[in-house]
């Protein structure tokens, strides 16, 4: 299947070594180059052995840091600071209010202010708002630690997504997306794991165990943070780990994407583009929906399984294989939507399990044990499948990068603000199962899928339109100034 089939703009080759050949121009006068194909795969190969574990250090970090307060809550927090459920739902909800509002600024001024040095000194920041948390009293003390926490990952992952497009091309996304939510389903595993290891701390020291799982995790959010000043490059140029050849080719691949680039100036015009892209709103609700989804579950999960009946010890043990699952699924599904170049054809079967995951969980008695913890199986990888290829689909979809850094932006706080949703429809159990929450999950995932499939219908027919024009249109729009992913040559993947 060549790229044209996979919905992906086909870049012109010419004869030549691993540089670029000949300046030889197409029809809009951009320079075709040619990169040798065996060259280049050892380059995504090295690209990726040094950029995935770093990637999926800072979000397992951020992840574990952000959901620590499920395990701890069910390991006795909400009783030590005289907290209520509705209280704790309050403290998950404020985590959302500044997280949500800083995303598309943090995601803009990235690039000026140097990946190397913002990601670490967030990291840093909310490494000690955790540490801090281990010593709290009071449910308003609770409160304040997240907002700052929110204030601090804010720009996480738009940052970490947009950063990870200026090292690989659209149809090379889909799985390296893959790794920051793999870490967010690794977190669930590692946060179980850690929680059992850590609440084995009680009364050391004087202090709940749930304490120790702030304190302990928080220290090594501040060691991770000062390895990651010296591990991430702020791009390709200044990576350490690829030598001259290699940047030679990033070089060339850079060129090649700057036909639908654009400028790499900052431009108003840019994040006017992407707020007035229909193709950014879609996104953005089937975000919202997803992620009511995600986010009850990564922070409600040791209490809906707890509700079962078991012990807060074997709670956060059965909590470990339902994220390992999870991950490994996403990484499968994610490596056959690259090499397909295909998104949706893998979101909407997702859809579709996660549905039938979470009509189990409202259908089938809490005396059934085994059937409801299978059926978390079911939700959590559909739940990674379709947030990750929704915001890859995103990514591809835009072209300028500060148009693609404001979707982007622009998706993660829309759909973050879910957070606000899931804080309160997951307050209250009805024997023993949090139906609001369980109801209005079921109902997300299924408008969610109504949303992958209007983008569908739209990038679809944008793409035949565009087949259709004849050389004098495609050169007119050209001329009129028509670019990033609205130039005419440019394919949507579908």
């Amino acid at each position: 299947m060549d790229d044209n089939e996979k919905g992906l703009p086909v870049e012109p080759k010419t004869d030549g070594q691993v540089v670029s050949g000949p300046d030889e121009f197409s029809s809009d006068g951009a320079v075709e180059h040619y990169i040798d194909p065996a060259a280049e795969k050892r380059l995504i190969v090295k690209l990726d052995l040094y950029l995935a574990p770093v990637m999926t250090l800072i979000f397992l970090a951020a992840y574990l840091d952000r959901a620590n307060i499920g395990n701890a809550a069910s390991a006795g927090m909400t009783a030590d600071l005289h907290m209520t459920s509705g209280q704790l739902g309050n403290a998950v909800t404020l985590f959302y209010v500044l997280y949500v509002a800083f995303e598309v600024p943090c995601t803009i001024v990235v690039k000026k202010l140097h990946p190397g040095r913002m990601i670490p000194a967030l990291m840093f920041c909310w490494s000690i708002v955790i540490i801090g948390t281990g010593f709290m009293h009071t449910a308003n003390q609770l409160y304040a630690s997240r907002l700052l926490l929110g204030l601090f990952e804010s720009g996480m992952f738009p940052c970490l997504a947009v950063y990870l497009s200026t090292f690989y091309k659209r149809e090379e996304q889909g799985l390296r997306i893959a790794y920051l939510l793999v870490s967010a389903a690794l977190s669930g595993a590692f946060g179980g794991l850690f929680a059992f290891a850590l609440l084995k701390m009680d009364g050391v020291g004087g202090l709940a165990g749930w304490r120790w799982l702030f304190i302990v995790e928080g220290l090594a959010t501040v060691v991770i943070s000062l390895a990651i000043f010296f591990l991430l490059p702020d791009n390709f140029e200044t990576a350490r780990f690829l030598n001259e050849e290699d940047r030679k080719i990033m070089r060339i691949r850079a060129e090649i994407a700057a036909r639908y680039n654009g400028k790499e100036e900052f431009e108003w015009e840019e994040i006017r583009k992407a707020f007035q892209d229909p193709k950014t709103w879609i996104s953005c609700w089937s975000q919202f929906m997803g992620d009511i989804c995600s986010f009850g579950l990564s922070t409600f999960l040791p209490l809906i399984i707890k509700g079962f009946g078991y012990t807060t010890v074997r709670t956060q043990l059965l909590t470990i294989p339902v994220f390992l699952v999870a991950a490994f699924f996403f990484v499968i599904v994610s490596w056959f939507s690259d090499h397909f170049g295909k998104r949706v054809f893998f979101m909407l079967p997702a859809v579709l399990v996660t549905m039938i995951g979470y009509a189990l969980q409202l259908g089938i008695p809490i005396s059934n044990k085994a059937v409801l913890y299978f059926s978390t199986f079911l939700i959590a990888p559909g739940i990674y499948i379709i947030l990750g290829l929704n915001c890859t689909w995103l990514l591809n979809c835009h072209a300028g990068y500060y148009k693609r850094a404001t979707a982007v932006g622009m998706n993660q706080t829309i759909g973050n603000a879910a957070g606000v949703v899931v804080g309160q429809i997951f307050k209250k159990t009805v024997n023993g199962k949090y139906l609001t929450g369980l109801r209005i999950s079921l109902g997300a995932v299924l408008l969610a899928g109504c949303g992958h499939i209007a983008l569908y219908t739209l990038l679809r027919y944008q793409n035949m339109k565009r087949e259709r024009m004849s050389l004098e249109e495609k050169e007119e729009e050209i001329k009129n100034g028509w670019g990033g992913d609205f130039h005419p040559d440019f394919r949507y993947a579908l």
